[in-house]
């Protein structure tokens, strides 16, 4: 494989910073940068790699000190990403769009990520430098530029996403290419690619950072990090090396699925609006044991986590995501996942389905005028945290609700689980 190698300087398209400053931050950077922003929090899924890569001046911030990782990213802005990360001869001829004028900002960047096959244009001589790059579009850009080739089928390595059916044929090989290199990053879930969604800066950091660890010129992202879980990784790819159990009969390993279900003797389904963030609590629904038959983990664990706001294939959802798992006394910091939950229109709930259910106070409102006076719904479900405000999602339906079933939350895990610490 073809190794290349970063200038380690600052990304400005990145940094979303106004035209007048993008050459000081590239000529000059600071000696010391900025590794840590107001709006990226210790808990936030992508911290790891945009604190590294600010650490090592390949990325910046807004003037505000704010990062603002969920902001979406333009094609000229990740042209000018590609150009300040990887340092590589021109094997093309540039020519020109007929959308980006000499005197564009990003024309330079265009000019060289064209010319080193990181990107193409469209029919019509078009660049589309203001468009927002899909996901897909990202990765692909970074396998035919660093000229990544797959190895295996590229049927059975997308089998490894959910959503592989909404992966354009175009992009097939190098999506295979990246993924079989550790460059795909997805959260909340790593099953899901969501490929046709406008990528977040947050995920082109991870995607750059991944690019730079495949090429050799960064650390893997260590292996009990959170963000490490949304790396996808192949069954039988060398996994970054994990801490040594004391007993390897107590280690969950990594994938193990969990099954669960809400607390209490009675089955009780769980009603959020989306855009909702709910914390709450399962348990494990049966008991997980070991090769030799041992329980590890057993019936009635409780695993605590929170529903929180998933998108499929355009339509709003939920998932669990676990933070803690308590066995009696002890607690250990746990990393489990479920598979997403999708809306659906209030019309259409069955009112089996939430007799006697638990439902957050918003979804109690959606569902006032199907319920009608009378109708035996459940307790409050409490927590609930609001994206803004108390604003659902803006994107999903007003009259739409998420209906889970606790059973089909049966969780994976992330990492692995040493219990014998």
């Amino acid at each position: 494989m073809l190794r290349v190698f970063p200038r380690i300087t600052s990304i400005a398209a990145i940094c979303g910073l106004s035209i007048s400053t993008i050459t000081p931050l590239i000529t000059a950077p600071s000696a010391r940068a900025q590794a840590n922003f107001s709006d990226v929090s210790i808990g936030y899924w992508a911290r790891p790699f945009i604190e590294k890569l600010a650490e090592k001046n390949v990325i910046k911030g807004f003037p505000d000190g704010t990062f603002k990782p969920d902001q979406p990213v333009t094609r000229a802005q990740f042209a000018a990403i590609v150009r300040q990360a990887f340092e590589r001869d021109p094997n093309r001829q540039y020519r020109g769009f007929a959308d980006v004028p000499n005197n564009h900002w990003a024309q330079p960047a265009i000019a060289k990520a064209y010319s080193t096959r990181f990107m193409s244009g469209y029919p019509g001589n078009l660049f589309k430098p203001n468009q927002e790059i899909p996901k897909v579009q990202a990765l692909v850009s970074l396998a035919s530029g660093l000229e990544l080739e797959p190895d295996a089928p590229t049927n059975q390595v997308l089998a490894t996403y959910k959503d592989a059916a909404d992966i354009p044929d175009y992009a097939d090989k190098g999506i295979t290419a990246a993924t079989e290199a550790g460059l795909v990053v997805n959260y909340p879930n790593a099953k899901f690619l969501n490929p046709n969604q406008e990528a977040s800066r947050a995920e082109i950091a991870a995607y750059v950072y991944q690019a730079l660890v495949d090429q050799g010129d960064l650390e893997p992202i260590p292996n009990n990090a959170r963000a490490n879980t949304y790396i996808v990784k192949l069954e039988g790819s060398p996994p970054t090396p994990p801490v040594s159990p004391t007993n390897p009969g107590s280690l969950i390993a990594s994938g193990t699925a969990i099954p669960v279900k809400y607390p209490g003797p009675n089955k009780v389904n769980l009603i959020v609006a989306p855009g909702e963030t709910v914390d709450t609590n399962l348990e494990v629904a049966e008991d997980i044991t070991n090769d030799a038959g041992i329980v590890l983990i057993p019936k009635g664990s409780v695993i605590e986590g929170s529903l929180v706001p998933v998108t499929v294939n355009t339509t709003p959802g939920t998932q669990f995501v676990a933070k803690q798992l308590k066995i009696g006394t002890r607690t250990y910091a746990f990393r489990a996942n479920s598979d997403p939950q999708v809306a659906v229109g209030r019309q259409s709930v069955d009112p089996t389905d939430i007799r006697g259910a638990i439902g957050t106070t918003a979804a109690r409102t959606i569902l006032g005028s199907v319920l009608g006076s009378g109708f035996n719904l459940g307790s409050l479900l409490t927590g609930v945290v609001l994206g803004t405000s108390g604003a659902r999602n803006p994107s999903a339906p007003g009259d739409s609700v998420i209906v889970v079933d606790p059973a089909d939350l049966e969780l994976t895990t992330q990492s692995d689980l040493n219990l014998s610490t």
